[in-house]
């Protein structure tokens, strides 16, 4: 299963749209409602919106507690090398740019394939 986490109602809506295989792709606007799902549902792997309030601590509680989950990290403009150096740091194996498109899906799909062999 997939998590998207991201504050921007319009993109988890076009994360469903694209993404969506057989339900398998569940959908937060917060990092605290991230963490109360992963904690319920077993997910393969997260986006996480790396503007997004708290999006590095809650990459960074959520590998603490499942060390097996691979991260994407989505964010608006590549130009945040820092962020994404701090991102790779805690794990994040895949970046993503915004908007949504149709590309995305089979990118997620080979991260979330490799998830077994972690």
């Amino acid at each position: 299963m997939i998590l998207v986490v991201d504050h921007d109602p319009q993109m988890l809506e076009q994360a469903s749209r694209i993404l969506n295989r057989d339900r398998q792709v569940f959908l937060a606007s917060s990092a605290e409602q991230a963490l109360e799902m992963v904690g319920r549902l077993g997910f393969s792997v997260v986006l996480v919106d790396l503007e997004l309030a708290g999006a590095h601590e809650l990459i960074q509680m959520l590998h603490d507690a499942h060390p097996d989950l691979l991260f994407i990290g989505v964010n608006g403009a590549m130009k945040a090398s820092m962020r994404m150096a701090d991102s790779k740091r805690l794990g994040v194996v895949e970046f993503l740019e915004k908007p949504i498109t149709p590309e995305w899906k089979p990118i997620v799909e080979r991260v979330r394939a490799s998830h077994g062999s972690h």
